[in-house]
């Protein structure tokens, strides 16, 4: 039975059906999971619905336009969402900038550090320091945000991210659709007015926390 949950690929709906509920063992319940939320953040953030459906778009995407070497993630808390990617990408590089103000859960940020090839920012990813540092290691052919959720902090992040993908690269946002966070919609809507890229959603509804993942694809 457990070698059902040891993925390689996520090529199918057999497979990604799989991954969603392997899923459910990592989240809780208010997100569609099987955990109790029990005031440790020992458990993972994502919807499994969206969370399997993204990866599944991305590995898809991934075949047919760009490999995904260069992955940068605002917001990185524990790192257990950036584990996930890894695992089905595994990424010849990882940035992540994170000011670790929300709890986390240290033995995973531990292991993160220990067994990646992670470069690790400590700071607001608006101030002159990171993005300087960002230079470094640009271009990304994959960034996620979920960073701070209030509004200003999420347009400056977009910003950032758009100077630091390159062409046919993904630009993910989390919690489109969080009514706790309209911050993050309504940057998303504002994104969706750029010509240079196309926009994909991915939001399920069916939970007590709803959240989505907005796409965005830079093209030629």
């Amino acid at each position: 039975m457990i070698s059902k949950y040891i993925f390689k690929s996520i090529n199918t709906n057999k497979e990604k059906k799989s991954f969603k509920e392997f899923l459910r063992h990592q989240t809780n319940s208010e997100y569609g999971g099987y955990k109790i939320y029990d005031g440790s953040r020992n458990h993972l953030l994502q919807i499994p619905e969206e969370l399997s459906e993204l990866i599944f778009f991305l590995n898809n995407y991934k075949k047919k336009h760009t490999d995904f070497k260069n992955f940068l993630e605002i917001g990185f808390a524990s790192g257990r969402t950036n584990t996930i990617f890894n695992r089905f990408f595994n990424f010849k590089q990882i940035v992540a900038v994170d000011n670790f103000a929300c709890d986390i859960n240290t033995n995973d940020l531990f292991a993160n550090i220990q067994r990646k090839n992670l470069t690790l920012l400590c700071g607001n990813s608006n101030s002159k320091e990171i993005k300087m540092n960002l230079k470094y290691f640009y271009p990304f052919n994959l960034i996620l945000i979920d960073g701070s959720h209030e509004y200003k902090d999420v347009i400056n992040d977009i910003n950032l991210s758009i100077n630091l993908i390159n062409s046919k690269g993904v630009i993910l946002m989390h919690d489109i659709c969080n009514k706790e966070y309209p911050g993050v919609g309504k940057a998303w809507s504002k994104l969706k007015k750029n010509k240079n890229f196309s926009f994909k959603e991915i939001v399920c509804k069916k939970y007590y926390f709803n959240c989505g993942f907005g796409v965005a694809i830079k093209k030629k």
